[in-house]
């Protein structure tokens, strides 16, 4: 019972062990997958690892919104700068700006355009925007509601783009005030340490802009010749270019020759125009040639409309004799008494000179565009000059100027914002990323290592439960061959022992007793032989070794002179078999050597041994007599094929001999 007990821990503690190796392919695979996981996550933007993932996402986003956005340019040369405060100012005074529009209109958004210089680098700057200040909106009561209040804290947003207000709750507005409380660094060569100064101010009517051509009345005010004055903040002329920047053939304009020129245009259904504008031809853009911009640009002109296609019933909506300003890069443009009708006339005189051409009298546009609502309505409509010798007629509505396509002033100023902005962000977020990209490499490093360091915990932990089970099974099985040894061993001999002497002590013994005798002894004898075999194979470190000598070995021991030939393949497969799928194959091998000896009457015995794909075969034939068709199963090479997880097969042929065939899988020890 004790050996039977032993035998039980001893195959438990080798199947534990044998679990244990069997964890290595699993854990090469842990390693190498955890490897790829954490170092693919230097290179692989996950949130859970990166911090920088957001910002990059951020930043890519805000540059596909970027692309989206049209391009916008500065005017060459504008016809206008903008106001500014007086330089004789003190810094702390305050100071108001009120806008009287030409009409009340209801507003919903109000635009200041900063004033903008070249530094000492050449890099265009904004200056003079309000630092504080508050943005009403005066109503036709004459009372005033605020739109922005920035009196308490400085204004957070700095840039070239225009800061846009929108106006909540738009009501009808007569005009707009702007109350400077704290005045912006001066940056320029002024003599003057702190400045208010803005391009233009539009306040929008829908797409319409209402404070154009609107009064301005300034507490200070810096004028100089029509460049810088109160008037320059709202004539429409800021320091940019309503266009998308693509820029086309410089050449391709219209042109009037003479003093004169009259232009007709059927508007195809009535219409209610309420403003004006003329294009000036501005080459400069692409020739760096500044005396061409506003050549032949009309010093006189006037439109008409009618009803009537011939103009009985025309009335001038706009008219200007003498043009008071220099002409610049960027359209003129005014409000014109809202008139309905569907014929226009413009009427275009005395063209700026050529300065190389003084003798050629030409009127020159980029474009005319008559507006309803603050949207322009004459685009592709069929323009005639009767009597007049003109070139380029479809020029003057085709949406296009020298600078680019015309862009709706609202759209221009949100997009011109939207992408001010966004520049803006983007200049603040790439530091933001690159340290956080640090940190990340930073983390990234720390997670591998922590990686590394698990994994190698890991595989020595494995390690040491193996050395663990391996160092149990050697004491079990010591204390087991220990055991068998003293116990079986010495029981078994002293069994042949007190059989000799009984033998001796019985004079006359009859021939049964002397054959049980002998079969006691010889069975003694035979259990004692194969006691020590098996303490030899369990105190070995069997694992290691041959199992095809095993094989040889066993086949000599059992078929004494009975020749036995051997066809042994793959021996480094059956050799990596774990120790107890081992002993189980060298026990099944043993059952059918004795089936041989037992009932075959063989006189040659034949072993082979393959693999085939992932299971190994073991194949014993004789050339005995065969197996009885009467004689029952083999129920003990059954038992242990089922002990193996194996597919037995037994083919035997009368006087034939008999072929033992088993197909088990591998069950490796690493």
């Amino acid at each position: 019972m004790m050996f039977l007990r032993e035998s039980n821990r001893l195959f438990n503690s080798t199947a534990f062990a044998s679990a244990s190796l069997r964890f290595w392919p699993g854990i090469l695979v842990l390693v190498g997958v955890s490897s790829a996981f954490f170092s693919g996550t230097l290179h692989a933007r996950s949130p859970i690892f990166y911090e920088s993932e957001p910002i990059q996402r951020e930043i890519d986003d805000n540059k596909a919104t970027l692309e989206t956005l049209t391009l916008s340019s500065s005017h060459a040369s504008p016809w206008t700068i903008g106001y500014a405060s007086n330089w004789d100012d003190p810094p702390e005074s305050p100071l108001t700006l009120e806008i009287k529009f030409t009409k009340d209109e209801v507003i919903d958004l109000v635009a200041l355009f900063p004033a903008l210089y070249h530094d000492e680098i050449n890099v265009k700057q904004s200056f003079g925007f309000p630092v504080r200040f508050s943005l009403e909106r005066l109503l036709p009561d004459g009372s005033a509601e605020m739109i922005a209040n920035h009196l308490d804290q400085d204004y957070p947003v700095h840039g070239m783009g225009p800061q846009l207000f929108p106006c909540m709750n738009p009501v009808l507005t007569s005009g707009l005030r702007i109350t400077v409380t704290k005045r912006a660094l001066n940056l320029t060569w002024w003599p003057t340490s702190h400045v208010v100064a803005l391009s233009e101010v539009f306040a929008f009517a829908g797409d319409r802009n209402a404070a154009l051509r609107g009064k301005v009345t300034a507490s200070s005010s810096y004028d100089l010749r029509g460049s810088w004055g109160s008037a320059c903040l709202t004539d429409g002329f800021s320091l940019n270019s309503q266009t998308n920047h693509e820029l086309r053939n410089p050449t391709l304009n219209f042109r009037g020759f003479g003093d004169e020129v009259r232009l007709e245009m059927d508007l195809g259904r009535e219409r209610r125009i309420d403003e004006v504008r003329l294009w000036p031809v501005v080459r400069s853009i692409q020739m760096n040639y500044p005396q061409m911009i506003g050549v032949g640009f009309p010093q006189a002109f006037r439109v008409e409309l009618a009803s009537h296609e011939d103009f009985s019933d025309a009335k001038v909506i706009c008219e200007v004799k003498q043009l008071s300003q220099k002409v610049g890069g960027g359209p003129w443009m005014q409000h014109a008494e809202p008139t309905t009708g569907r014929f226009a006339r413009i009427t275009l005189r005395d063209g700026v000179r050529d300065s190389f051409h003084q003798d050629h009298a030409e009127i020159k546009l980029g474009e005319l565009e008559l507006l309803e609502n603050g949207r322009e309505v004459t685009s592709g409509l069929r323009i005639s000059a009767p009597g007049y010798q003109t070139t380029g007629l479809s020029l003057l509505n085709d949406g296009f100027v020298n600078e680019g396509r015309i862009l709706p002033l609202r759209e221009w100023l949100t997009e011109f914002h939207e992408r001010v902005a966004l520049t803006q962000e983007l200049r603040s977020l790439w530091p933001v990323a690159t340290e956080a990209r640090i940190r990340d490499e930073k983390r990234s490093r720390t997670l591998l290592l922590i990686a590394i360091g698990l994994i190698i915990a890991l595989i020595q932990v494995v390690w040491l439960v193996r050395v663990a089970a391996h160092r149990r099974w050697a004491r079990m099985r010591e204390r087991i061959a220990c055991d068998l040894h003293d116990e079986i061993g010495a029981n078994v001999s002293s069994i042949a022992h007190t059989a000799e002497l009984l033998k001796e002590t019985i004079r006359e013994p009859s021939a049964t007793q002397s054959r049980l005798l002998l079969n006691l002894i010889d069975s003694a004898h035979l259990t004692t032989k194969e006691t020590k075999h098996f303490i030899r194979f369990i105190e070995s470190e069997n694992q290691d070794l041959d199992l095809t000598e095993q094989f040889a070995q066993v086949a000599n021991r059992i078929l004494g002179t009975i020749p036995a030939t051997f066809s042994i393949g793959n021996t480094r497969s059956f050799n990596a078999l774990d120790p107890t799928t081992k002993w189980n194959l060298l026990l099944f091998y043993k059952e059918a050597l004795n089936n041989i000896i037992k009932h075959a009457g063989a006189t040659a015995v034949e072993v082979h041994t393959q693999r085939i794909g992932s299971r190994l075969l073991l194949k014993v034939t004789d050339n005995g007599r065969g197996k009885p068709e009467d004689s029952g199963d083999c129920r003990h090479l059954e038992s242990r094929a089922k002990v193996l997880g194996g597919q037995l097969e037994i083919r035997s042929v009368p006087a034939n001999g008999t072929h033992v065939t088993l197909t088990f899988s591998r069950n490796l020890k690493s």
